[in-house]
């Protein structure tokens, strides 16, 4: 039920922007990097790695629906010499909220952005689980033409029942392309 939820809130997000497309531009990217755990005894150092579509709302605000994807690494108990236990994995759909365009354009360009995501947790000792969360961080764009190269910091906190939460930094890279005229 969630993720029909997601994905209608994607689509109506895509519509609404949709008349500013032609003016401003649509831009479609992918990213990857390393995902570290905060304050988690069970998880080691993973990755993270996703998809995205930028549009932009009013000025320089711009909306940016995702798919986020992140694995744990594989940890370790100090008392259990030998015994590896496996590291979570992780998908997550959600929307960002962009300060700083998400139009083509040339030169640099600096973007904090915040969103809320529902996040999929597997984890191989546990039930899958689905919580909404959080995630804030910025990004550095280097624009040449229709391409966009970018390097992201992020935090992302993942709500857990009854209680508790799940707690990541990423540092990550892409590749953007924007339709439209510069």
């Amino acid at each position: 039920m969630r993720k029909w939820m997601v994905v209608l809130l994607l689509l109506v997000s895509a519509l609404l922007v949709a008349p500013t497309v032609e003016a401003t531009g649509l831009g479609v990217g992918a990213f990857g990097g390393v995902s570290i755990p905060i304050v988690q005894k069970d998880a080691a150092q993973g990755i993270v790695a996703g998809a995205h579509v930028r549009l932009s709302l009013i000025g320089m605000l711009g909306v940016e629906p995702n798919f986020t994807y992140m694995k744990d690494g594989d940890w370790k108990v100090d008392d259990l010499p030998g015994v590896t236990f496996k590291g979570s994995k992780v998908s997550a759909y959600g929307v960002n909220l962009i300060l700083g365009g998400a139009g083509p354009f040339a030169g640099v360009r600096f973007f904090p952005f915040i969103g809320g995501k529902i996040y999929n947790l597997k984890k191989p000792e546990l039930n899958s689980d689905s919580q909404i969360g959080w995630n804030l961080g910025v990004g550095l764009e280097f624009g040449i033409g229709n391409l966009g190269i970018e390097a992201r910091a992020a935090g992302e906190l993942m709500k857990l029942k009854p209680k508790g939460s799940r707690k990541w930094a990423h540092i990550t890279a892409g590749l953007n392309y924007y339709f439209g005229a510069l």
